[in-house]
Formats: C-alpha cells, sequence, structure tokens
C-alpha cells in the first residue's frame, strides 16, 4: 500500500471520525431538555466514571514516551493513537454527563476546564501535522525542501544569467535558512523577516530580464525557501503550544479531581 494512499484514507477516517462526533454532540444538544441522562445517577453516572477515566489515561502518552522501558506496553505511535482518541472521545463522554447544562460551581470549573483542554489539544494537533507528514508520520527536516544541488548551477551562472543583486539575496536567504535549522534556534521574527525579504526577491525577479523558464526555476527555490521559514514558525508555535498546554492539564487534573471529592463527600 503506497504512502500516499495510507494518508489519504487516514485522512478520510478522520474526517468521518470527526464528522461522526459532531453529529452526535448535536443530537445530544438538541435532546438536552428531555432529560434522558442525569450526571447524578444512572447512564449520565457512569459517563462521567468513563470520560474522567479516559481523561486521566491521556497522560499515558507523555508517561510512554518519557520512559523507554515501558516499551512492552506498547509503541510510542500506538500510544499517541490512543492519546488523540482519549482527547476527544473524553471530552464528549463528559459533556454528554453533564447533560449539556451547568451544575454547580465546581462542576462548572472543571467542564470548562477540560472545554479548554480539549480545544488547546485540537491547536496543538493542528501545529502537529504543519511539521509531521500527517499526524502519525515522521517529523518534517528542512532538508526535504534543500539541496545543494538545486541552486549551485543557477548561483554560479552556469545555468542562466541572473543579476548580481538577487544572486547575492538568494546566497544570502539560503545561508540564513539552512545554517542550524530549526525553530527551537530561531524567533518568529527572525522568520517573519525572512518570508518578507523572500517576497521581496521573488519581486525582483519578476521585474528582471530573466526569460520565462529561468523564472520559474528561481520561483520554485524561493517557494522551497519559504516552506523552511513556514516550518521553523510552525516549530516555534509548538513548542509554546506544548508550554502553554501542560499548566492545563494540571488544572483540568484538579479541577476534576476537586469535583468527584464534592460529589462523594458532600
Amino acid at each position: 500500500m503506497s504512502n500516499k494512499f495510507t494518508n489519504y484514507l487516514l485522512n478520510m477516517t478522520s474526517i468521518i471520525w470527526y464528522a461522526s462526533v459532531l453529529l452526535l454532540v448535536a443530537a445530544g444538544w438538541a435532546a438536552r431538555d428531555q432529560n434522558y441522562l442525569v450526571a447524578e445517577s444512572g447512564i449520565g453516572y457512569w459517563f462521567g466514571i468513563i470520560g474522567g477515566s479516559m481523561m486521566l489515561l491521556i497522560f499515558a502518552y507523555p508517561l510512554r514516551k518519557r520512559f523507554k522501558r515501558w516499551a512492552s506496553i506498547g509503541s510510542v505511535k500506538s500510544w499517541f493513537r490512543i492519546h488523540m482518541f482519549l482527547g476527544l472521545a473524553g471530552p464528549v463522554i463528559i459533556v454528554f454527563h453533564s447533560g449539556f447544562k451547568l451544575g454547580s460551581f465546581n462542576s462548572s470549573v472543571a467542564l470548562f476546564s477540560m472545554i479548554i483542554v480539549a480545544l488547546s489539544g485540537l491547536l496543538g494537533r493542528y501545529w502537529y501535522q504543519r511539521i509531521h507528514h500527517g499526524l502519525y508520520g515522521s517529523k518534517i527536516r528542512f532538508e526535504e525542501f534543500y539541496s545543494d544541488d538545486d541552486l549551485s548551477g543557477l548561483l554560479s551562472g552556469e545555468t542562466i544569467a541572473i543579476d548580481s543583486h538577487i544572486k547575492h539575496e538568494l546566497k544570502e536567504l539560503e545561508h540564513n535558512l539552512t545554517n542550524l535549522h530549526t525553530g527551537i534556534n530561531r524567533s518568529l521574527g527572525f522568520y517573519r523577516a525572512m518570508k518578507s525579504r523572500i517576497g521581496r526577491v521573488r519581486r525582483d525577479v519578476a521585474r528582471s530580464a530573466l526569460g520565462k523558464a529561468e523564472k520559474k526555476q528561481v520561483y520554485l527555490r524561493l517557494k522551497n525557501l519559504r516552506s523552511i521559514c513556514s516550518l521553523g514558525i510552525n516549530e516555534i508555535l509548538f513548542s509554546y503550544w506544548h508550554v502553554f498546554h501542560i499548566p492545563l492539564l494540571i488544572m483540568l487534573v484538579l479541577s476534576g479531581v476537586i469535583h468527584v471529592l464534592v460529589v462523594h463527600l458532600y
């Protein structure tokens, strides 16, 4: 099975999964006044237990990544899939547990904490996919957009004649974006500046005397350099998100524990 077909299959599965969840939530919202589920007893109560347990199991993935000796309980990739499933299924089940209504103060805090964490997880998923080959693929390396041979003939003037100013700018961009590239070694300001500079070079190329085929060659290289900028920006944003997401998880666990204690002790 080709990688292209596998990615297509995974994307279609994700679309069907999210569409099904949205339809389920919409149906629950439409029937919220019927009181089919009660948080304090019956199925509604057990939904709270199941959903809360799922949210706790979310922590198994970061623990599996950290402790290599846990390899016997499954691969990191397998636990990541479970992590993604629990991160959506858990909140949906808890929302049904709540009956789509706000209860006491402590339950409302726990519910909003969970919603914030779930939304944060979806945002993290977006940035994760931007720096990986799909949700379950390997991390994208900047070398995939860069090859020493791509521009060697162009810059040396052996293939086409190119303005010295444009040639200098291309060399500078090449050096700046491929020297120790990684989002954590750069800043958002750096990549924004590089993108702006790439835009200026592109306009200079458009006004130059280069032929259509030659311009296309330079445009392709500029597009690749811009892709390196985008990769760097997404790496930085994902690292920021990761720092922000962990305190949210801690807040969720604390609010959830307090909610359970209050419900069962008072």
